[in-house]
Formats: C-alpha cells, sequence, structure tokens
C-alpha cells in the first residue's frame, strides 16, 4: 500500500459535500445581501490561496478552430467559459474537538489527504448558466508521475501530496480523462457543523429511518425533522448506509440491509443536500444579516482555492447573481464497480472497491456537459499495441486499429498488473489530441494517461480485459487490413463492464429510503 494513504476497506470516511462553499456563490450572497462592498473585499482577500502550476489557462476568444468558435460563442462581458473544480478534502489534520474526532477518527488514526468530493463547476458566461460534473472517487486511473500514491490508484488518492495535491488532482483530472481545469476550490472540514448551525440546522424528510455505524447517523424517525451539524455531516459522510426494511424491529438496526450502491448514491444524497444547504441559506440567511454574516464567515473560514480565482470572483459573483443556486444541473460520470467483496488487486497492491471508466458514455457525458472541454482529435503517425491481460489480443487489437486507418507499428505484450483490467491509452506529454483519436477506436473500460517515454506524436496502447476495438471506417475491400466492423475481447455486450454488468446513471436515481427536501 503507498505510503501515507490509510487503509481503503476499514477508513470511514467522511466527505466535505459543499458545493456551496465555493466563493462564488459565498461572494454574490455577500454582495445581494446588502453587506457592505468593504467588508465582502475583506473576506474575499482573507481566504487562503495555494498556486497550482497545471491549471489550464483560461480559455481567449482567439483562434478559428471549431473548439475556438465555440468558445467565443459562449463568452460575454470578458469572460469565458471556465470549469472550476472543487474538492472536499477529507485530512483529519488540525482536528481537535473530542467529538470530531470520535466521529470522524484522529490524525494518528487516519494520515495523509483524500477528496472525497470532486465536482467540477462549468460557467457559461453567455447563457449566465452552470452546471456541475461529478466524478466518483473510486475511479481506478493512472495518478501523475512521481504521485507519492504509486503509478495508479483511485482517483481520490491524487490529492495525497500535501500543498501539490490540488494540483496534482487537477493534473489526473486532465491527462486521464481530457478535462480542462482553469480554477479550485479545496472545502475542508473544520466549518462544516458551524455553517449548518449558523443557518440553525437543515430541514430534510425521510421515508425511512436511516443508520450508519461509521459516521455516527441515527434517524430514528420517519418524515420531515431538523438536522443539527453532526447529525447532517453524519449524513453526508455516510458511505455504509442501512436503512429500514418492512417487518424488521427497530431495535435491530445492525441487521438492517446495507444500501448496495455505497459511494455513487452518496453522490446523490449529497446533491440533495447541496441543494438544501443552499435553499436553507436563501431563505433563512438573507432574511436575517446576522445569521447571513455567520453562514459566510464559517464558508469563507474553511476554503482554499487558486490566487487567479481569488482575484476574480467577485467579478464572477455579479455576473452570475441571478442564477438559481439550487436548480443547477448535476450529472456523474457513469461507471462500473470492481472488486466487491474481495477488493481488487493491481501491481501486488490492495485497492478495495475500484470504479472503472466507461466509454464512449463518459465522453458523451462530458460533452452534454461542457461541448468545449475534450480536445479534438488528431489521428498520432504511429500506435504501438501491447497486450497487458496474458492472452495475446495484441494482434488482433492492432487489426482493429489498422481497419480504422491507425497506423500500427508495434504488436508485443507487457506486464499483466491486474484482472479485469483497463485499457491504458499512453500519449506523449502535452499531445492529449492523439491520445483522444486512439481512444475514440475503444469501447469500455478505456482510460487515457500522459507518458514521457510515449515518442512524440507516437500512442501506446496497453490492451485491458475490458474492452472492444469499434472500426468507424472500414477498409474497402483487398485492403491488407482485417475490414471486419468490430473487434470484441472481453464480453459479448456492445459496450464491455466488468461482468457484464450494467454501467450507474449520469442522472441522479433516488431510492425509497433516500431523504427528500421537506415539502
Amino acid at each position: 500500500m503507498p505510503v501515507g494513504v490509510h487503509s481503503r476497506k476499514r477508513a470511514p470516511r467522511w466527505p466535505r459535500r459543499m458545493l456551496i462553499g465555493l466563493n462564488i456563490v459565498v461572494a454574490g450572497f455577500l454582495v445581494v445581501s446588502g453587506l457592505s462592498f468593504g467588508w465582502v473585499r475583506y473576506r474575499v482577500a482573507a481566504i487562503p490561496t495555494q498556486v497550482a502550476p497545471d491549471l489550464t489557462p483560461t480559455p481567449t476568444t482567439g483562434g478559428t478552430s471549431p473548439q475556438a468558435v465555440q468558445i467565443k460563442k459562449q463568452s460575454s462581458d470578458g469572460l469565458t467559459p471556465e470549469n472550476i473544480l472543487l474538492i472536499g478534502n477529507e485530512t483529519r489534520a488540525g482536528l481537535t474537538n473530542p467529538n470530531q474526532i470520535k466521529q470522524f477518527g484522529s490524525p494518528q488514526q487516519f494520515s495523509g489527504s483524500l477528496s472525497d468530493v470532486i465536482m467540477i463547476l462549468h460557467l457559461d458566461p453567455k447563457k449566465r448558466s452552470a452546471s456541475i460534473l461529478s466524478i466518483p472517487r473510486d475511479l481506478f486511473v493512472p495518478m501523475p508521475t512521481g504521485s507519492p500514491v504509486g503509478a495508479y490508484n483511485k482517483i481520490d488518492a491524487a490529492l495525497n501530496d500535501g500543498k501539490k495535491g490540488p494540483d496534482n488532482l487537477v493534473r489526473a483530472i486532465t491527462d486521464d480523462l481530457g478535462i480542462p481545469i482553469n480554477h479550485y476550490v479545496e472545502v475542508n472540514f473544520d466549518g462544516f457543523e458551524k455553517t449548518v448551525e449558523a443557518l440553525g440546522g437543515i430541514r430534510l424528510d425521510f421515508p425511512e429511518r436511516l443508520y450508519d455505524a461509521y459516521s455516527l447517523l441515527g434517524i430514528s424517525h420517519t418524515g420531515c425533522q431538523l438536522l443539527g451539524g453532526g447529525q447532517a455531516l453524519a449524513l453526508v459522510r455516510s458511505r455504509h448506509l442501512q436503512y429500514d426494511p418492512p417487518g424488521v424491529s427497530v431495535a435491530d438496526r445492525a441487521n438492517w440491509p446495507y444500501d448496495p450502491e455505497s459511494d455513487l448514491a452518496r453522490i446523490v444524497r449529497d446533491h440533495i443536500f447541496v441543494r438544501v444547504l443552499i435553499k436553507t441559506a436563501e431563505t433563512e440567511g438573507l432574511a436575517n444579516p446576522l445569521k447571513l454574516n455567520r453562514f459566510l464567515a464559517a464558508l469563507t473560514d474553511q476554503v482554499t482555492m487558486d490566487p487567479g480565482l481569488r482575484s476574480q470572483i467577485i467579478r464572477l459573483a455579479l455576473h452570475y447573481r441571478n442564477i438559481a443556486v439550487g436548480n443547477i444541473p448535476e450529472t456523474t460520470l457513469p461507471v462500473t464497480q470492481v472488486g466487491a467483496p474481495a477488493g481488487y488487486d493491481y501491481d501486488g497492491s490492495q485497492m478495495g472497491d475500484v470504479e472503472f471508466p466507461d466509454q464512449p458514455a463518459d465522453n458523451k457525458v462530458i460533452a452534454a456537459w461542457d461541448d468545449t472541454a475534450l480536445p479534438i482529435p488528431t489521428k498520432p503517425e504511429s500506435v504501438q499495441v501491447l497486450d497487458a491481460t496474458g492472452t495475446g489480443l495484441a494482434a488482433r487489437t492492432g487489426a482493429g486499429l489498422r481497419a480504422d486507418g491507425q497506423h500500427v507499428t508495434l504488436e508485443s505484450s507487457t506486464s499483466v498488473l491486474g484482472t479485469p483490467s483497463e485499457t491504458m491509452v499512453r500519449y506523449h506529454p502535452g499531445q492529449l489530441s492523439d491520445g483522444m483519436a486512439v481512444a475514440a477506436d475503444f469501447t469500455g473500460a478505456v482510460v487515457l494517461q500522459s507518458d514521457t517515454s510515449v515518442p512524440s506524436r507516437s500512442v501506446r496502447v496497453d490492451v485491458g480485459s475490458v474492452e472492444s476495438v469499434i472500426v468507424h471506417h472500414p477498409r474497402r475491400p483487398g485492403s491488407s487490413s482485417s475490414p471486419s466492423s468490430t473487434v470484441a475481447h472481453s464480453t459479448t455486450t456492445t459496450v464491455p463492464t466488468p461482468g457484464g454488468q450494467k454501467a450507474s446513471s449520469a442522472k441522479d436515481q433516488l431510492t425509497p429510503y433516500d431523504p427528500r427536501p421537506c415539502g
């Protein structure tokens, strides 16, 4: 196990599901509440900053490419579309409150940092609109070069690099998923309970009684009820949720069934929580300047962001001040789960339960969320194909890629690191478009990887066990390459998945026992 990361199977983890912690929203509340502009500037200037060299520069309106033209169409008032990464850091560093230590564990028990919240806020200045893309924290991806958590891990582990953590996570998202990140906000734990308490708590409607022995959640009766800061935090960090089924005694809650979706279901519940929290801030806070002041002070005291975002946050707040924050569209990258119940072994390390990507569904979700995010593919000069399964897939995969017009120069084998396994499409640093062009020929568990060992204008494919090659442009009869339309390797489904399972939905799927807004 990589140094500094606590055990994935046993660690009770808690998220900071605090989208509203984004200070664009914070500054917006400050402006519309009528508080003095000088106080606003004082609060914003006090927000800690940390540089992140791998942030993508804010796009410009120059250029004639289709992507540049689309960016220009979405620009307004000197603002261009931006993607802001929202990070919930689960570090226990600095916890001294005995109740918090009991609920979350001490810094000595759980070292390191993991990002239990990974959301990206896309801003469209022309429409004055916003949308959210959530990335499941258990998504298994390559780590940036030099990461202290190893070469491969769950994407939340990328944050575990001290002050470099946010930049490491930014780089992982851009390198592995192709999504440019222009700014980031990191939300810390310490002020969460105070934030909820500053509003007098929040009200949620519970269709069923709920219990989580790890987060200490205990909802003992159904219906609409007020949650204080402690129980609100227990709800949003609940990953081992149990619910009260018909015919089982309340006293026997240890035997209640578990929510089978774990982290994916928690994302849904946290989306609901954020909406209710924002609505409460609007109705309770705006009507009471003192309460609003306490609420906003708690938020601004628990965040860190890049200097570029802090410098323009008031301008962004003014531009987007009329957004109905509680109605911002939210989607989640589709994934498939691997490893349960024994966990996933990769390269000799136990990773716990992980999630694999699901292509082309993931890229379709990204494009619908931000149609300027993914770069336009450019076909590389050469492609090397290496079998990473030990089952001789290189030749068959190479034939499929040739049939689609790729210039395959090598078919060989490489180490088998895990079963099942993803297909890693490795590209030369800075040449993401080349990797995108080859990745587009695959469906299934496919992920990108920036790799300095790959020559410029070349792509290396480590073929995993959960993929198919889709030939978009079959060669004419008489070609030396196979003209077959599909070369499948793992399952008979159109899009291969581990065990043939159905990928998770991009849209929130409420269960009968999930809490809801009251009324």
